[in-house]
Formats: C-alpha cells, structure tokens, sequence
C-alpha cells in the first residue's frame, strides 16, 4: 500500500488520521519520464518537463519517520528542507502521504 501512497493513491485512511509537520530530505528527478510541453521542439530538451519523487521524515509520538512522494511535472516541488504537511493513519504512523 506504500507504494500507491507514494503517487497519491489510497490517502483517504491518512487524511482522516492525523498530521505533522515533516521536512523534504532528498528531491529526484525522474529524468526517465520527460514530458513534452511543447507541439514543434527544436531539440531533444526544448519544452521538456520531469516529475519528482520528494524522500521527507517526519515524528509522531517521539518516533522517526520517513517517506516519498510523487511531485508531478505540473507542480510545484518543494526544494531540500522545506516544510510539508504530513498526514499519517492512527495507529500506523509509518503510513503516511503529502499531499503536494
């Protein structure tokens, strides 16, 4: 379930827990899936977008946490050491999603 969490997917259950305040750790760009914004490119990288994946940690209850989000290419991403919300399910705090 982590993984689908990671893209956004199944966040009702951590929505209606509780939230934190985390911080981003790592951001990477997914080079492998560029999108083209452009109709007529004059190279390769003209009108080339990337997404994300954002790794951030976060506590709950004096615990350490951490995990990832996929930013799309059509959003803002949060840079290393930004602040994020971050909602996590009650009694399974290492479930958790951002949303961006």
């Amino acid at each position: 379930m982590m993984f689908f969490r990671m893209f956004g997917i199944g966040t009702d259950a951590a929505i209606a827990g509780g939230k934190t305040e985390g911080t981003v750790t790592a951001v990477k760009t997914c080079w492998w899936f560029k999108v083209n914004t452009k109709p007529v490119r004059r190279h390769a990288g003209d009108g080339a977008a990337f997404p994300h994946i954002i790794h951030f940690d976060y506590q709950v209850a004096g615990r350490s946490f951490t995990g990832k989000r996929w930013v799309s290419w059509n959003r803002r991403c949060p840079v290393v050491g930004e602040r994020v919300t971050v909602h996590y399910e009650e009694g399974a705090p290492e479930r958790s999603a951002v949303i961006v």
